[in-house]
């Protein structure tokens, strides 16, 4: 529409809000300033906007869609916890198994989001195919504990953690460390050994080798995570443009 700008109609709605006392006419108000936000694609705003509702004073058809739009925005923020919790809540989330697939799959609920993701597919064998052979790689979450024990081993811990480059070198420099203790021990040198390499091994071993693959566990679970529901939302969304 010519001359439109839903900014600015946002702010009509705010005047709405503010020039009514009928709670029914507020939450109207409200509903339609968010639906300007989401459409001028400022979702956070959107947000803002649909925490004022007070659900408990809508019918649960009013509180189903309330809460679509904010797991809309979460989503389009790229809060997927949220998104996820909000369309469960809506009780409307089997509505939209390709959104609800991606979702679950992003918490790592991958035998729920694989079942969606079948429902989504539907008949075709190609498509089941895909689904299924996606899921096949989907990643296994590090764990914390594991990655200690392979940080003893190097490189076997970054390894583990998908880094073996950086792992060869801190191999490599933790060899040369323990290298240059042993010959300063041998040659007598006993403070420049223990003090000396104690202070490098420190450095090299705990803090370059064991406390930085305890802080990347995760760092890599997140990452891993995330880029197998975007390939799993990329093959979803090739099914609907083929429709």
């Amino acid at each position: 529409m010519k001359g439109y700008d839903p900014l600015e109609r946002a702010l009509q709605w705010e005047k709405e809000v503010y020039g009514s006392g009928d709670p029914s006419s507020v939450h109207s108000a409200l509903r339609s300033k968010a639906a300007c936000y989401e459409e001028a694609s400022c979702f956070e705003d959107a947000l803002l906007t649909l925490d004022r509702i007070r659900l408990y004073l809508l019918s649960p058809e009013e509180q189903s869609e309330v809460l679509l739009s904010k797991a809309r925005c979460c989503f389009k923020t790229g809060d997927a916890g949220a998104a996820l919790g909000y369309l469960e809540e809506s009780g409307r989330a089997d509505d939209f198994p390709d959104i609800y697939s991606v979702l679950l799959a992003s918490s790592w609920r991958f035998s729920e989001s694989r079942e969606k993701a079948l429902v989504f597919a539907g008949e075709d064998e190609i498509r089941r195919e895909a689904v299924v052979n996606i899921f096949k790689k989907a990643p296994r979450p590090r764990k914390e504990g594991t990655a200690t024990f392979l940080s003893f081993f190097p490189p076997a811990g970054q390894i583990y953690l998908g880094d073996p480059l950086r792992g060869i070198g801190t191999m490599l420099l933790n060899a040369g460390v323990a290298g240059f203790t042993v010959v300063e021990l041998v040659n007598g040198n006993w403070i420049t050994g223990i003090l000396g390499g104690g202070v490098l091994l420190n450095e090299t071993f705990f803090k370059a080798n064991l406390q930085h693959n305890l802080s990347r566990v995760e760092e890599v679970n997140s990452d891993s995570v995330k880029e197998f529901a975007y390939s799993l939302r990329e093959l979803l969304e090739s099914f609907g443009k083929q429709d």
